[in-house]
Protein backbone atom coordinates (compact mmCIF):
# COMPACT_ATOMS: atom_id res chain seq x y z
CA UNK A 1 0.00 0.00 0.00
CA UNK A 2 2.84 2.34 0.88
CA UNK A 3 4.28 1.77 -2.63
CA UNK A 4 1.03 2.84 -4.32
CA UNK A 5 0.89 6.04 -2.30
CA UNK A 6 4.51 6.77 -3.14
CA UNK A 7 3.90 6.18 -6.91
CA UNK A 8 0.82 8.39 -6.80
CA UNK A 9 2.82 11.09 -5.05
CA UNK A 10 5.51 10.97 -7.73
CA UNK A 11 2.91 11.21 -10.49
CA UNK A 12 1.28 14.22 -8.82
CA UNK A 13 4.69 15.85 -8.40
CA UNK A 14 5.55 15.30 -12.07
CA UNK A 15 2.19 16.65 -13.20
CA UNK A 16 2.56 19.65 -10.91
CA UNK A 17 6.03 20.40 -12.28
CA UNK A 18 4.77 20.22 -15.84
CA UNK A 19 1.89 22.57 -15.04
CA UNK A 20 4.28 25.02 -13.39
CA UNK A 21 6.49 25.04 -16.49
CA UNK A 22 3.55 25.56 -18.80
CA UNK A 23 2.12 28.31 -16.62
CA UNK A 24 5.43 30.14 -16.37
CA UNK A 25 5.78 30.58 -20.13
CA UNK A 26 9.17 28.86 -20.10
CA UNK A 27 9.71 26.75 -23.18
CA UNK A 28 11.66 23.51 -22.99
CA UNK A 29 12.05 23.52 -26.78
CA UNK A 30 15.25 24.73 -28.39
CA UNK A 31 15.13 28.47 -29.07
CA UNK A 32 14.62 29.53 -32.67
CA UNK A 33 17.76 30.65 -34.45
CA UNK A 34 17.99 34.35 -35.09
CA UNK A 35 18.37 35.44 -38.72
CA UNK A 36 22.06 36.05 -38.09
CA UNK A 37 22.49 32.49 -36.75
CA UNK A 38 20.71 30.78 -39.65
CA UNK A 39 22.92 28.98 -42.15
CA UNK A 40 24.13 31.29 -44.87
CA UNK A 41 24.54 30.05 -48.44
CA UNK A 42 28.03 28.89 -49.18
CA UNK A 43 29.51 30.63 -52.20
CA UNK A 44 30.43 28.21 -54.95
CA UNK A 45 34.13 27.66 -55.40
CA UNK A 46 33.60 27.43 -59.17
CA UNK A 47 33.71 30.16 -61.77
CA UNK A 48 31.06 30.48 -64.46
CA UNK A 49 33.48 28.94 -66.98
CA UNK A 50 34.13 25.99 -64.65
CA UNK A 51 30.41 25.46 -64.10
CA UNK A 52 29.85 25.56 -67.86
CA UNK A 53 32.55 22.98 -68.41
CA UNK A 54 30.92 20.43 -66.08
CA UNK A 55 27.46 20.60 -67.65
CA UNK A 56 26.27 17.44 -69.39
CA UNK A 57 27.06 17.31 -73.06
CA UNK A 58 24.45 17.11 -75.77
CA UNK A 59 24.93 13.34 -75.91
CA UNK A 60 23.53 13.06 -72.39
CA UNK A 61 20.55 15.21 -73.34
CA UNK A 62 19.98 13.17 -76.50
CA UNK A 63 19.74 9.89 -74.56
CA UNK A 64 16.68 11.24 -72.76
CA UNK A 65 15.40 12.79 -75.99
CA UNK A 66 15.58 9.42 -77.78
CA UNK A 67 13.85 7.63 -74.94
CA UNK A 68 11.00 10.12 -75.00
CA UNK A 69 10.84 9.84 -78.79
CA UNK A 70 10.36 6.09 -78.34
CA UNK A 71 7.56 6.73 -75.85
CA UNK A 72 5.91 9.07 -78.36
CA UNK A 73 5.84 6.24 -80.90
CA UNK A 74 4.21 3.70 -78.62
CA UNK A 75 1.76 6.24 -77.20
CA UNK A 76 0.71 7.30 -80.70
CA UNK A 77 0.31 3.72 -81.86
CA UNK A 78 -1.94 3.09 -78.85
CA UNK A 79 -3.84 6.34 -79.51
CA UNK A 80 -2.82 7.65 -76.08
CA UNK A 81 -2.56 11.17 -77.46
CA UNK A 82 -2.22 12.86 -74.08
CA UNK A 83 0.81 10.74 -73.21
CA UNK A 84 2.35 11.38 -76.62
CA UNK A 85 1.79 15.12 -76.24
CA UNK A 86 3.28 15.06 -72.73
CA UNK A 87 6.42 13.34 -74.04
CA UNK A 88 6.78 16.00 -76.74
CA UNK A 89 6.47 18.73 -74.11
CA UNK A 90 9.23 17.01 -72.13
CA UNK A 91 11.33 16.69 -75.29
CA UNK A 92 11.08 20.45 -75.81
CA UNK A 93 12.19 21.04 -72.21
CA UNK A 94 15.22 18.76 -72.43
CA UNK A 95 16.05 20.33 -75.78
CA UNK A 96 16.11 23.75 -74.07
CA UNK A 97 18.73 22.35 -71.70
CA UNK A 98 20.82 21.37 -74.72
CA UNK A 99 20.33 24.79 -76.32
CA UNK A 100 21.44 26.50 -73.11
CA UNK A 101 24.39 24.31 -72.20
CA UNK A 102 25.59 23.89 -75.79
CA UNK A 103 24.69 27.17 -77.53
CA UNK A 104 26.69 26.23 -80.64
CA UNK A 105 24.05 23.51 -81.26
CA UNK A 106 21.04 25.75 -80.54
CA UNK A 107 20.30 26.65 -84.18
CA UNK A 108 20.25 23.00 -85.28
CA UNK A 109 18.04 22.04 -82.34
CA UNK A 110 15.59 24.87 -82.98
CA UNK A 111 15.49 23.97 -86.65
CA UNK A 112 14.66 20.35 -85.80
CA UNK A 113 11.92 21.52 -83.45
CA UNK A 114 10.19 23.72 -86.01
CA UNK A 115 10.70 21.35 -88.94
CA UNK A 116 9.86 18.03 -87.29
CA UNK A 117 8.69 18.27 -83.70
CA UNK A 118 6.01 20.89 -84.36
CA UNK A 119 4.36 18.85 -87.17
CA UNK A 120 4.58 15.71 -85.02
CA UNK A 121 2.86 17.48 -82.13
CA UNK A 122 0.24 18.90 -84.50
CA UNK A 123 -0.61 15.35 -85.62
CA UNK A 124 -0.75 14.20 -82.00
CA UNK A 125 -3.06 17.07 -81.05
CA UNK A 126 -5.29 16.22 -84.01
CA UNK A 127 -5.47 12.58 -82.85
CA UNK A 128 -4.68 11.61 -86.43
CA UNK A 129 -2.85 8.30 -86.53
CA UNK A 130 -1.99 8.35 -90.23
CA UNK A 131 -0.65 11.89 -90.00
CA UNK A 132 1.18 10.95 -86.80
CA UNK A 133 2.96 8.01 -88.45
CA UNK A 134 4.02 10.18 -91.39
CA UNK A 135 5.27 12.97 -89.12
CA UNK A 136 7.07 10.48 -86.88
CA UNK A 137 8.89 8.90 -89.83
CA UNK A 138 9.88 12.35 -91.06
CA UNK A 139 11.17 13.22 -87.55
CA UNK A 140 13.28 10.04 -87.50
CA UNK A 141 14.78 11.02 -90.88
CA UNK A 142 15.35 14.52 -89.51
CA UNK A 143 17.22 13.12 -86.49
CA UNK A 144 19.51 11.06 -88.70
CA UNK A 145 20.09 13.97 -91.08
CA UNK A 146 20.97 16.25 -88.18
CA UNK A 147 23.35 13.68 -86.70
CA UNK A 148 25.05 13.40 -90.08
CA UNK A 149 25.49 17.16 -90.39
CA UNK A 150 26.96 17.83 -86.95
CA UNK A 151 30.64 17.54 -86.06
CA UNK A 152 32.81 18.10 -83.01
CA UNK A 153 36.46 17.98 -82.05
CA UNK A 154 35.95 14.36 -81.00
CA UNK A 155 34.07 13.37 -84.17
CA UNK A 156 35.02 15.70 -87.04
CA UNK A 157 33.56 13.17 -89.52
CA UNK A 158 30.06 13.81 -87.97
CA UNK A 159 27.74 11.80 -85.78
CA UNK A 160 26.30 9.86 -88.73
CA UNK A 161 26.96 6.65 -86.79
CA UNK A 162 24.15 7.62 -84.36
CA UNK A 163 21.08 6.35 -86.16
CA UNK A 164 17.56 6.16 -84.87
CA UNK A 165 14.62 4.27 -86.27
CA UNK A 166 10.97 3.66 -85.55
CA UNK A 167 11.18 1.45 -82.45
CA UNK A 168 10.15 -2.16 -82.87
CA UNK A 169 10.64 -3.76 -79.46
CA UNK A 170 10.49 -1.21 -76.65
CA UNK A 171 11.74 2.36 -76.40
CA UNK A 172 15.40 1.32 -76.45
CA UNK A 173 14.96 -0.21 -79.89
CA UNK A 174 14.84 3.33 -81.28
CA UNK A 175 18.57 2.99 -81.95
CA UNK A 176 19.73 1.36 -85.19
CA UNK A 177 23.08 -0.27 -84.54
CA UNK A 178 24.02 -1.26 -88.08
CA UNK A 179 26.57 1.05 -89.74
Amino acid sequence: MHTRIRAAGLAVAALGGTLLLLGSGVSIAAPAASPAQQAQPTPTPFSIDELSAIQPGLGTVMVEYAQRMGHVWYAGEAANWDFAHYQIIEMREIQEVGETTRPARAAALKSFESSFLDPLDDAVMANDKARFETAYSAAIQGCNSCHGSQTSADFPQSFKFIKVQVPTNGVDSIYAYTP
